[in-house]
């Protein structure tokens, strides 16, 4: 994934966001003396087992019908991320982030996990965004895991401590684990954002002819060493160019282009926004670009991100599309086809506006944990200081089902100011904060 800082984090399991963009891709770097351990890793998740069975509250769970091949499971959105319930070797249910651009399933640390106690005999380099050293995560074989009627078992999955992620405590880790291109592969992927449901079933033709209809429209989905991407044009300041973007359901951003070289021409106006992946830092310009399109549908004035250092193109792309944009469309990933089906959902309307006050946040067991604040802006003027944890906006409680709403409302482009209350050093602190455009 990666974080951007001034916007939201994101984590790299992957290649590879806008407001504070968490990206949750991850990326396998192994020394020599650990290539052993990641064909092993491979070939064992080649051969995992997938059952299917009946959800029903009566159901035998030991028996498993061959003609179930399908399963929906709701789903929650924070962060921008979308997140499920996943039961882990037949525990209680974790939460997890669907992650298209991960290329395995990831246990995080947390209070929950830490229950699991997971074997850390088997280290493993992992890669990412960022400019700093690539940190150690765990490789765990024979994992099991559970997701409404579907389960993949003997699975192996990477167990990435705190040090190993984008977050600085274990109470800023908002969610157990990413389910990524295990199911990704095995499966057609559904998301459906009007329903708030996933939908996960056999990639047969039977489950194909449901979005052959004139309501999807369908689109090419190269998908290389377990990433998927897709073609577009967009138009900088200057020029309409060809671009090849990551499809990435674990980033919280907009649109991250890999800017270096001089590669687009940015925006007349724009502000700087830092980006955190597993691997540190990474610098940005934030700015409207002039037109993009994602398949018939085109967006002008997109907020984002023009990526400078810490740059982590995969494959020869050009950059990431995040969930900011994919939320506003109901999508179906096929990997085993290479394609991605997709309608206009509910929120495809829905404005997309860069952050106006000045804050960086991550969800927070408390409230919403302040990382960074912007000079000459709303939140800087009110003296909000980093690692104050924002409690309240407009006397609404800050909680994870709040959340996002609080990214929109200090982002909206009709507000003009925000009432916040939030905690430092165990004070209670109450301001109302000016909202400005800042590209």
């Amino acid at each position: 994934m990666i974080y951007h800082t001034n916007e939201t984090p994101h984590f790299c399991f992957k290649r590879g966001c806008l407001r504070w963009i968490l990206m949750t891709t991850m990326l396998i770097g192994l020394s020599g003396c650990r290539i052993w351990d990641m064909a092993a890793f491979q070939w064992k998740n080649e051969n995992a087992k997938i059952a299917w069975q009946s959800e029903g509250e009566n159901a035998d769970k030991e028996l498993v019908d061959e003609a179930i091949t399908r399963t929906v499971v709701p789903f929650t959105m924070l962060n921008d991320h979308v997140l499920v319930n996943v039961a882990v070797n037949e525990t209680t249910p974790l939460t997890f982030v669907l992650d298209s651009g991960a290329a395995a399933t990831v246990i995080t640390e947390t209070s929950k996990t830490n229950a699991l106690k997971l074997p850390m005999n088997k280290p493993i380099t992992i890669g990412g965004a960022g400019n700093g050293k690539a940190p150690t995560a765990y490789i765990v074989h024979d994992a099991h895991i559970q997701l409404g009627g579907f389960s993949i078992s003997d699975l192996s999955v990477i167990y990435a401590p705190t040090s190993a992620m984008p977050f600085r405590s274990v109470d800023e880790t908002y969610f157990d684990g990413v389910l990524g291109a295990d199911f990704f592969n095995c499966c057609l992927v559904e998301i459906n954002h009007d329903a708030k449901t996933l939908v996960i079933s056999k990639p047969d033709d039977n489950s194909r002819s449901y979005y052959r209809t004139e309501q999807w429209q369908e689109i090419a989905m190269p998908v290389e060493s377990n990433t998927p991407y897709f073609t577009t044009t967009l138009h900088d300041e200057k020029n309409l160019t060809t671009v090849k973007l990551m499809l990435d359901t674990g980033s919280t951003g907009t649109l991250s282009l890999f800017a270096e070289n001089d590669r687009f021409a940015l925006p007349d106006k724009t502000f700087e926004a830092t980006s955190t992946g597993i691997q540190g830092d990474s610098a940005n310009l934030v700015g409207l670009l002039t037109h993009f399109s994602f398949g018939d549908v085109t967006f002008d004035h997109l907020p984002t991100y023009f990526r400078f250092e810490g740059s982590n193109p995969q494959d020869g792309s050009d950059g990431v599309l995040g969930n900011q944009v994919l939320k506003r469309f109901n999508t179906v990933f096929d990997f085993s086809k290479e394609r991605m089906w997709y309608q206009p959902s509910k929120q495809y309307t829905s404005f997309v506006e860069a952050d106006r006050s000045g804050l960086r946040l991550l969800p927070h067991s408390k409230g919403a944990i302040v990382l960074d604040v912007a000079k000459d802006t709303g939140a800087y003027a009110a003296k909000i200081s980093v690692s104050s944890i924002i409690t309240e906006f407009d006397g609404e409680l800050v909680t994870y089902a709040s959340f996002d709403k609080l990214k929109m409302t200090l982002s909206h482009p009709k507000r003009e100011t925000v009432p916040l209350c939030w905690e430092f050093k165990n004070q209670q602190l109450c301001n109302e904060i000016q909202l400005d455009s800042r590209i």
